[in-house]
């Protein structure tokens, strides 16, 4: 059932141009979904995580959906943060990205890694070193951020490079290479071996005075975003054609990235958990001063009111 919010003020809505943490946001925008809930919504669409966030801290950004490690890193400051919802689990779309001759991890012992510190990709990547009983000492971090990633890696500059999809894809196309590893599979053998290793999230969020001064629009925001969830799980090619010509990506490529993502606003305990070894992370890497519990940064009431069954958390 849709709700009618009338007289709704525009809502500024921040997010990439990814399909990883904007793919609700374009789906609702272009199939009129925000503007069915009442909802004059204007999109704004920013390079990174980080500049979304200076935007919603300075108050230009309503609501925004992004990885959850500059959400952490916000909340911890404090700032009166709140997640609303889940967007999707991207934790399959975090790849180490290798040369195609490269068969195995040793391979790349005294080697150059890319890798963006104080990310989901030096995250990623410390994981790795930990499941797999790597040496650290035997690899070389570079830091670079994606765009300079893919250009190393085509260059041949570093031997390996840790990121997200779709930089993940283009790397892999125009470097000749291939993924090694994800958060969710392990691709050495002959067939790709289901393993989750690492989880990762795209939220949504507002400031707590948002929602409590506009409960109503908090809600129209969820609907809306729910039907565009729905619409990505029941009208598949319709969803791929929309997103691949926004992202710049063939349909079979953007197929593949919504294989590896589950687009739900679920609130889950792997969810949580997830959250928890990310904060474990930002204290451990020095980026936080302070942990923090992920629990105390959810409010799952708008959640529960526009549809209950999506809050499977314990003691939510």
């Amino acid at each position: 059932m849709t709700t009618s919010y009338v007289n709704a003020a525009t809502v500024n809505v921040g997010t990439s141009r990814d399909p990883n943490n904007g793919a609700q946001v374009l789906i609702a925008e272009q199939k009129g979904f925000f503007e069915a809930a009442g909802l004059d919504v204007s999109v704004k669409y920013f390079p990174s995580g980080g500049d979304l966030m200076s935007a919603f801290v300075g108050g230009s950004i309503d609501y925004g959906s992004s990885g959850a490690i500059p959400i952490l890193t916000v909340r911890a400051r404090p700032f009166p943060l709140k997640v609303i919802a889940q967007m999707s689990d991207i934790s399959g779309a975090q790849h180490l990205i290798v040369k195609e001759g490269t068969k195995s991890l040793d391979e790349l012992k005294g080697k150059k890694i890319g890798v963006m510190l104080g990310t989901a990709s030096e995250a990623f990547y410390k994981v790795i070193i930990e499941k797999y009983e790597l040496d650290a000492d035997s690899l070389t971090v570079v830091n670079m951020d994606p765009t300079d990633m893919t250009t190393a890696f085509i260059r041949g500059d570093v031997e390996a490079i840790v990121l997200w999809e779709p930089v993940a894809t283009n790397a892999r196309k125009l470097g000749k290479g291939k993924t090694l590893i994800s958060a969710t599979n392990d691709y050495r053998g002959a067939t790709p071996e289901a393993k989750r290793i690492y989880g990762d999230h795209s939220l949504l969020f507002a400031n707590e005075k948002t929602i409590e001064s506009q409960p109503e629009v908090a809600s129209a925001m969820i609907e809306a975003l729910k039907k565009a969830s729905e619409f990505i799980q029941n009208n598949r090619d319709e969803a791929v054609a929309i997103m691949a010509k926004t992202y710049v990506l063939q349909p079979h490529e953007m197929n593949a990235i919504l294989d590896m993502n589950k687009y739900s606003l679920e609130i889950s305990d792997q969810l949580i958990s997830d959250l928890e070894v990310l904060t474990d992370f930002l204290v451990t890497s020095k980026r936080i001063k302070k942990e923090t519990d992920p629990r105390q940064m959810i409010d799952t009431s708008v959640l529960k009111k526009v549809d209950a069954a999506l809050v499977t958390c314990s003691g939510c």
